[in-house]
């Protein structure tokens, strides 16, 4: 089975770090092919983001060195997949709660 393919996470950073900054750092961790960084909530210190990760085999330790070494934190891991391929989930599967 391959590595981790996508990582989804919901994570806290300053206010004055660049999501630009953010995405060109992570894009560069080992097996990363592509980098989504949303902004979810502002506030006047903290900006709340979804970031999603794909690629093969990515560092998920140094994903999240490349977070806190910008002073942010990861809130929650919200999604990860593993293995040769991307499974997606079927979203009529996923009940609100």
């Amino acid at each position: 089975m391959g590595g981790i393919r996508r990582v989804v996470l919901d994570v806290d950073i300053p206010s004055n770090i660049s999501t630009v900054e953010l995405a060109e750092k992570l894009g560069r961790v080992s097996g990363v092919k592509a980098v989504n960084v949303t902004v979810t909530d502002t506030d006047v210190e903290v900006l709340g983001l979804i970031v999603i990760v794909e690629g093969d085999g990515i560092n998920y330790d140094e994903i999240k060195r490349v977070i806190e070494d910008l002073g942010g934190a990861i809130r929650s891991v919200d999604q990860v997949i593993v293995g040769e391929y991307i499974l997606e989930v079927n979203p009529q599967l996923i009940r609100e709660r």
